[in-house]
């Protein structure tokens, strides 16, 4: 199975996402156990960060109940495996092409600092209403910045 990263450049940190790509079997896709993320790995020797930044892996993930002091929380650990522990077949993953899209995201980010502050400074509850959509709208793009999934082909410029 090979998988191949964009990495999107901004705002002084990186994003992934990835292009289409085919699972090696039905097994690994449907086993909840098994998931594909950049977040909580368990990356003991560092080789699977870039800059600080973890590129995503398919790993086994699991989630426990930690406790300290009478507080609770869920703990998740993503370990990186390399082959399919269904079928066997090697996992690869790869960065093939990396994109500053700092210009863009700039861009969004002003316009909703714009129109949260006509937001803030309205009278009118069907204006500010207007705007706060407005702003949920742009919330919505800038997050999806940082979303690991599919590269559609975005254009960013």
């Amino acid at each position: 199975m090979k998988i191949d990263l964009i990495k999107l450049t901004f705002n002084d940190t990186c994003a992934y996402k990835h292009k289409p790509f085919q699972y090696c079997c039905d097994e690994i896709q449907n086993d909840k156990a098994i998931v594909f993320t950049g977040e909580d790995i368990n990356d003991i020797c560092g080789e699977y960060e870039d800059d600080g930044v973890c590129v995503p892996q398919f790993c086994t993930s699991y989630t426990e109940t930690v406790g300290s002091w009478g507080d609770e929380w869920e703990q998740t650990d993503n370990y990186p495996i390399q082959f399919c522990p269904h079928c066997g077949e090697k996992i690869e993953i790869s960065v093939v092409e990396e994109i500053d899209v700092s210009d863009k995201y700039k861009e969004l980010s002003k316009q909703r600092d714009e129109l949260w502050r006509k937001c803030q400074r309205t009278d009118s509850k069907r204006r500010e209403s207007e705007l706060r959509e407005q702003v949920g709208k742009l919330d919505k793009q800038i997050d999806s910045f940082y979303l690991l999934d599919e590269w559609k082909g975005e254009t960013y410029e």
